[in-house]
Parts: structure tokens; C-alpha cells; sequence
């Protein structure tokens, strides 16, 4: 095989599996922001984010968080982060009342989920 062929023929392969190599890898979590076994739907003015963040924590403080995107019509969200073990923080303000003053309401998971591959994870809101 001359050498013009071998490259032609093995080239364009082994460019394609450097360019494998160098992507970063994630994975994609959806699912539903669930409150009484219903998905949580809320008004546009109620401010919504849900976070996964590792778990342990890196010690480099690159990366603390991953937000989620969150659709308030209804209740589903979906995020991309790297394969890995990750707690979620939900923060809710609901729209302050006249001459009130409505601050934000951080719910802490109890537990750690496995996400290492694209799946759904519907995350529970408990009650007031």
C-alpha cells in the first residue's frame, strides 16, 4: 500500500479518534419537581432554581453548582453536568404580598443521587 493511501485510508480514523477523546463528557438528568405526588406548578413571578451540586464537594471550588432549567408551566426541568454523585438545592420565593417581604426558601436533599448516565429524576418537595 503506498504511503499516500495509508494516509487517506488512516488518517481521517485517527483524527476522529483524537477528537473523541477530547470532549468533555456529561450526561443529561430531566425530570419533574414533584409536591404532593403532582408536579409543582407555579406562577412566572414565583422564582424557582434547583442546583446539583457534587457530592463530596471538589476541594478546587471550580464548579460549586449546576442549575438546572426550570419550566414553571409545568413543573419539569432539565440540566447537563459531569457523571458523578450530587445533592440538590431547591430555592422558591414566592411573589411578596403587598407591604411583605418574601425571601427565598433553600430545601436541601437528604441524600446523594447517582447520576452517571442520561435518566430521569423526579426530585420531591416536602410541605410546608
Amino acid at each position: 500500500m503506498s504511503d499516500r493511501r495509508w494516509r487517506a485510508l488512516f488518517g481521517p480514523a485517527l483524527v476522529l479518534l483524537l477528537l473523541a477523546g477530547c470532549g468533555s463528557k456529561t450526561v443529561t438528568v430531566t425530570g419533574k419537581i414533584m409536591k404532593g405526588g403532582e408536579p409543582m406548578k407555579v406562577s412566572e413571578d414565583t422564582y424557582v432554581t434547583l442546583s446539583f451540586i457534587p457530592d463530596p464537594r471538589p476541594s478546587d471550588d471550580k464548579t460549586s453548582s449546576y442549575s438546572a432549567k426550570f419550566d414553571q408551566k409545568t413543573g419539569t426541568y432539565s440540566v447537563q453536568l459531569p457523571p458523578g454523585s450530587y445533592r440538590t438545592k431547591l430555592v422558591m420565593a414566592y411573589p411578596a404580598k403587598a407591604g411583605q417581604l418574601n425571601a427565598p426558601r433553600p430545601i436541601d436533599s437528604p441524600k446523594a443521587y447517582d447520576l452517571t448516565r442520561n435518566q430521569e429524576l423526579d426530585v420531591e418537595v416536602p410541605g410546608k
